[in-house]
């Protein structure tokens, strides 16, 4: 049965799909290079790669997202790698020679077979890492965590992009092959892959996939910005990864780097609106099925992009208008959602409609983006939710209705509109 609202979003909130908190990002170590060169090359960092923004999989195990360490021994568990990406001359001078331009701000770094490394942070143990029996197992030859000046203390975590590197991504290809899989095969060969397919995607774990979110988001904003917005010389990335400088030595030509503050040298994200819809008394929501998706009889959540100088409030009760002619009033924001296609934070609310005659009436005449929409009886969506309550052979569905898959943070809200029926106004 489903348990209180309340509940429902802390549980949301502190587990929610690729917003898991796993790393602590230490944003502002990623300026200091000797930290940053430390990080890379020390024994337990561990690797995520990707290649056009798709990360490296093992689609047969369970635990999908390849990672590999500098040193041997540093992952736990049958199915990791043991031996360590130090035991190659080459990826030892790949290191090396990015840590030294990233730290002189080489403008080299963007050049054929360099790999783009990206710091994600340390898992510490502000993020429930044991440091105490890491350093109980220490045995003296290789170390499990690194001590930065004796205050930040963990395990470093990198996304390195290979999409302009085939070398260094054959060389990692194969290493994990022959260690993990005991074969000389290619990754097209077998079941590890480069894949933009969102089945393996959304068959990570939750920190698989906050992982995979943090890089990917990163690591396409460095792939689409190489010229400077303001003087069109290439742009290099430098604070491992987190910043983009302009390669202009005359900075008075070029207006980013003359200007006091400029937000096109760091990533963006996309605010992006996503709301269930409810009455008052919560006994309908009001789901959709958009035109794009209208083969799979997906209903969901109304949701569109914020625009400039929007509210929350006022964006949500735009887009609601906008795409159903609902006019809904009363807003409440519960969630949030990293989205890595390709970097949105979807921002989730829960909006509440008064049946008064008029404000609850569905119109899709305004900019046609739907197919259908409508209020569903609130009992009909807790048994598309909590399947364990269909009885059997009960054919409650004869339209075979859908809704999004679990991980989403449409499910996530509708399943909270369920939740709260019955608990008017406990969010």
């Amino acid at each position: 049965m489903s348990h209180s609202a309340h509940a429902t979003i802390i549980e949301q909130q502190n587990d929610i799909y690729y917003g898991t908190e796993v790393l602590n990002r230490v944003s502002f170590l990623r300026e200091d290079p000797d930290f940053i060169t430390d990080s890379v090359g020390h024994a337990s960092a561990r690797f995520i790669f990707y290649e056009n923004t798709n990360p490296l999989v093992n689609s047969q195990l369970d635990d999908k997202l390849v990672l590999l360490t500098n040193g041997d021994n540093q992952l736990e568990g049958p199915q990791v790698c043991k031996k360590g990406l130090q035991n190659l001359q080459q990826w030892t001078q790949v290191v090396e020679t990015w840590a030294e331009a990233n730290k002189n701000h080489d403008a080299s770094m963007r050049a054929p077979e360099r790999p783009t490394f990206l710091f994600l942070g340390l898992q510490d143990e502000s993020v429930g890492l044991d440091l105490k029996s890491l350093k109980a197992a220490d045995d003296g030859e290789s170390e499990h965590y690194l001590d930065h000046q004796g205050r930040y203390q963990g395990i470093p975590y990198y996304a390195v992009d290979v999409t302009n590197a085939p070398t260094v991504r054959d060389l990692v290809v194969d290493f994990y092959n022959s260690e993990i899989n005991n074969n000389n095969q290619s990754a097209a060969d077998n079941d590890v892959i480069f894949t933009a397919h969102r089945k393996h995607h959304i068959g990570f774990t939750n920190t698989e996939a906050s992982l995979f979110s943090h890089g990917r988001m990163f690591l396409d904003w460095l792939a689409r910005n190489r010229f400077c917005p303001g003087c069109g010389s290439k742009v290099i990335p430098v604070h491992a990864g987190g910043k983009l400088k302009c390669t202009n030595s005359e900075a008075s030509e070029c207006p980013v780097q003359s200007a006091t503050v400029s937000n096109v040298s760091f990533p963006r994200t996309d605010a992006v609106i996503i709301t269930a819809i409810t009455n008052t008394d919560r006994t309908k929501v009001l789901l959709s099925l958009a035109k794009r998706h209208a083969h799979t009889n997906m209903y969901a959540c109304t949701a569109g992009f914020m625009e400039p100088s929007e509210t929350v409030e006022i964006a949500t009760k735009r887009e609601i208008w906008e795409e159903t002619g609902v006019v809904c009033k009363k807003i409440n924001v519960v969630l949030t959602q990293p989205w890595p296609f390709p970097g949105n934070l979807m921002i989730g609310c829960i909006g509440e409609v008064e049946f008064d005659g008029e404000s609850e009436v569905v119109n899709l005449g305004h900019d046609r983006e739907l197919s259908d929409a409508r209020w569903f009886d609130i009992e009909f969506v807790r048994k598309l939710i909590y399947k364990n309550e269909v009885k059997d052979g009960e054919d409650f569905n004869p339209e075979n209705i859908l809704l999004p898959f679990p991980e989403s943070i449409a499910h996530s809200l509708i399943k909270l509109a369920v939740d709260q029926a019955g608990n008017k106004g406990k969010l």
